[in-house]
């Protein structure tokens, strides 16, 4: 009984004007759709786009600078002449504001390889060569240079210093007395004091460079300009420490004195003494240069005492000398 009445209930629709009755039989009356053909549906869409592509094919084509000189030229023209005044504005701010920035973008630092080409823009024809040559060699060139110069300074001293050997030893055998022996070698007239432990100033020049603050850093010695090849002298009795290439002096000798002091002689031409040397106050060492870090001929001299520097200026003046 439930069944039938379901039934019956789900067989009853609401209408418009009332309740009607849905047949039994409502699927088979409904109309039959034919079954289409997807492939020919296709096929008749690709001879429909064929058709269109053909057609589009053979229609002339635009004339765009006609239709710009018809329809958009005049409209921009107008357009131009009432805001002319704004687009003048623009175009300076935009100069200026080009003026104060920089343009990094398609630049570049990085330098061209051996063989490779690189376009560069030149408003007349190329008169140089687009990738310059290196002149790292050159520079090996002159340092290798200035280390065979350095060396052939250093093996002229030791033979100086052997000749010299050779000649106390022989003048001592015969008992001849030398100029060097008795620290009594060419000097300039009154440079030099009276006594035992005799000085004497290291050269002769024009005294350029105190001791102290300077450019920023500090200066440990003085310096005395003047030509090259003026003559360096030892200013007291000592024994060489120190006699070749150093850092920043090119040239340089230290001599360790009788009482202890060390005195520095840098950037100088060339030397006549070795490490191990025994020199007398007034002996002329080395000859003045502009090697190292020099901007010009001069000598550059330093005092140690008790493994400070002082001022060399001070030194000399306890001394009784000083730079006329």
């Amino acid at each position: 009984m439930l069944d039938k009445a379901r039934r019956a209930g789900l067989e009853r629709v609401r209408g418009v004007g009332g309740i009607g009755v849905i047949p039994p039989d409502w699927r088979a009356k409904l109309p039959q759709r034919p079954k289409r053909d997807l492939m020919a549906d296709l096929g008749v869409l690709r001879r429909r786009a064929e058709r269109e592509l053909h057609d589009l094919r053979q229609r002339p084509r635009p004339d765009l600078r006609k239709l710009w000189q018809q329809r958009l030229e005049p409209d921009y023209r107008a357009l131009l002449r009432k805001h002319r005044i704004l687009i003048a504005g623009l175009c300076v701010t935009a100069m200026f504001a080009a003026a104060d920035s920089s343009f990094t973008w398609g630049v570049t630092d990085r330098v061209p390889g051996t063989g490779e080409a690189q376009r560069v823009a030149f408003p007349y024809p190329l008169q140089m060569q687009s990738t310059p040559p290196s002149v790292r060699r050159y520079l090996n060139a002159i340092a290798n240079g200035e280390l065979l110069r350095e060396q052939a300074v250093v093996a002229a001293a030791a033979r100086s210093t052997l000749e010299r050997a050779k000649a106390e030893a022989a003048a001592a055998v015969a008992g001849e007395r030398q100029p060097w022996m008795t620290g009594s070698a060419p000097v300039s007239p009154g440079s030099a004091l009276p006594g035992i432990t005799g000085f004497t100033l290291p050269t002769r020049g024009i005294f350029t460079s105190a001791f102290g603050s300077r450019w920023g850093t500090f200066h440990n010695g003085i310096d005395i300009a003047g030509p090259i090849g003026t003559p360096i002298y030892a200013v007291a009795n000592g024994t060489v420490i120190d006699a070749g290439p150093a850092q920043g002096f090119g040239l340089w000798v230290r001599i360790r004195h009788d009482d202890g002091t060390i005195t520095v002689y840098g950037h100088m031409y060339d030397f006549f003494v070795s490490v191990g040397e025994r020199v007398p106050a007034g002996m002329q060492i080395a000859r003045m240069g502009n090697r190292g870090d020099s901007s010009g001929p001069h000598l550059h001299f330093e005092v140690i005492l008790d493994g400070r520097h002082v001022d060399p200026q001070q030194w000399l003046a306890i001394h009784g000398l000083t730079f006329g």
